[in-house]
């Protein structure tokens, strides 16, 4: 019986498709299920994915019609929706190969759920897992971009995320977008999502102007930082007239605040150690792998 969903959001990544679903359907057993959401591709990953399917039988494919309506965020919802696990690991992405980590990841999330007072959603660097009814009464809405960082704002106001820090369990194999790509695509982007969904003005101005570096962001030297905090001023004063005339979703209130979203991160991130502590568990390393032990606690047999 499947027991686990491993949903995976495809739009035109057929360079990549095989391989990355190759490294995930490789590690897994019949109590998972991969779960392909299909955006309405029209490079080929269709029939990829079709072919993959007859191989696999742990593999489902959604096939969506192209919609200029719906975004990733949906798309993501949908494969929710569809899973048949009562667990889902969503968010995985077709253009990385992931590490034989995955079980673990699982493992670690049932000792930190047996600890933690209602469901929880794991966030952890390229992995994340939640109960299906979680994400069902907290969904992700139909967003083209930072649909994760909208879902977590929630999740956070609700008391039922944690945040794992632990070393690397994929690698990219997808192209590379430029510096001008990834402030337009990403960081614009995602400034007029947090405005859809009603993240202040005056926050994200004050948080841009005095915060230290987001747990989000990578750490930057000091004219760095400053230079791309006037940046973020200038980019939010754009984003938001933007975000005017597009759909507008409820946050609670104290997540809409952009610094007081960072705090929140930062009071629920912590290494596995620290999670074991803080929440009275042991997470059994010797039901891990080398990759998993060496990924979630450092190298092998370091306590």
């Amino acid at each position: 019986m499947v027991r686990y969903t491993v949903a995976v959001c495809n739009y035109n990544m057929a360079e990549t498709l095989e391989r990355s679903l190759e490294s995930i359907l490789g590690q897994l057993t019949p109590e998972f299920e991969v779960l392909v959401v299909d955006g309405g591709s029209d490079d080929g990953s269709v029939s990829l994915l079709r072919d993959l399917q007859e191989r696999h039988e742990t593999l489902r494919v959604v096939e969506l019609d192209a919609d200029p309506e719906r975004h990733l965020g949906r798309d993501r919802q949908i494969a929710v929706e569809r899973a048949r696990g009562d667990y889902v690991l969503p968010q995985l992405d077709a253009d990385d190969v992931y590490d034989d980590c995955i079980r673990d990841f699982v493992s670690v999330y049932h000792a930190f759920e047996a600890g933690f007072d209602g469901p929880l959603y794991l966030n952890g660097q390229g992995l994340n897992i939640a109960p299906a009814s979680l994400l069902e009464r907290i969904p992700y809405r139909n967003l083209p971009t930072s649909e994760d960082r909208d879902l977590w704002r929630r999740l956070l106001a609700d008391d039922a995320m944690l945040r794992l820090e632990h070393g690397s369990v994929r690698e990219s194999i997808g192209y590379e977008r430029s510096v001008v790509d990834e402030m337009r695509y990403r960081d614009f982007a995602g400034k007029v999502a947090d405005a859809q969904c009603g993240v202040t003005l005056t926050s994200c101005l004050k948080w841009a102007a005095t915060a230290p570096t987001s747990p989000l962001e990578r750490s930057r030297p000091p004219l760095t930082h400053a230079m791309k905090r006037g940046y973020d001023c200038l980019t939010f004063l754009l984003a938001y007239p933007v975000a005017a005339s597009r759909e507008s979703f409820p946050t609670p209130t104290p997540v809409r605040d952009r610094a007081e979203f960072d705090r929140r991160l930062r009071r629920v991130q912590a290494t596995a150690a620290e999670h074991e502590s803080r929440l009275g568990v042991t997470v059994d390393r010797s039901s891990l792998g080398e990759a998993g032990e060496t990924a979630f606690f450092g190298r092998r047999g370091d306590a």
